[in-house]
């Protein structure tokens, strides 16, 4: 005897809402031409991002000032270790510098610390990314801040879907 078919479908419902998540990695940065640094190393300090950027649910723009967490895309690493290595890979990819993370690694400390306090960083699929915010950069000799300024950058995604939006995280 076969279940009725009400029976069937509600069990099918019940077990697609319990589908796993996806995880989304940011793509490498891409090769570009490497410049030269004003120093020998340079150590990234752990990025600041906003409280629904920390989130390991992936933010996205719901409307005007709203802000979307889904619970059925996941960043595959924290989004603050994953952003910080990403900005010390694409350093390390355009300079000629030795470039890592914070606490630094070496006896000799780096010749630059590099702070990213993130004000914005959100995207919509199919939409574009959205990152703002301040960057310093700290002499480690003197302690005395070599440059500073504010930056806003907006990203298309190229395409709808989270690998697109992934993508353009990445860029």
């Amino acid at each position: 005897m076969r279940p009725p078919l009400p029976l069937m479908i509600a069990a099918a419902l019940a077990l697609g809402a319990c589908a796993n998540p996806d995880y989304y990695l940011l793509p490498p940065p891409q090769p570009v031409t490497r410049l030269a640094a004003p120093v020998s190393s340079i150590a990234v300090a752990e990025i600041s991002l906003p409280a629904y950027a920390e989130a390991l649910e992936i933010a996205t723009l719901a409307g005007p000032g709203a802000v979307t967490l889904n619970k059925n895309a996941l960043w595959a690493d924290t989004p603050r270790r994953a952003l910080t290595r990403h900005l010390v890979a694409a350093l390390e990819a355009r300079l000629r510098a030795r470039v890592g993370t914070e606490p630094w690694p070496a006896f000799d400390g780096p010749g630059l610390r590099v702070e990213v306090i993130a004000d914005r960083f959100v995207g919509a699929p199919g939409g574009t990314v959205e990152f703002a915010g301040q960057y310093i950069v700290v002499a480690n000799d003197s302690g005395r801040i070599t440059a500073s300024d504010r930056f806003a950058i907006a990203v298309p995604t190229g395409g709808g879907g989270y690998e697109a939006l992934m993508a353009a995280h990445a860029r």
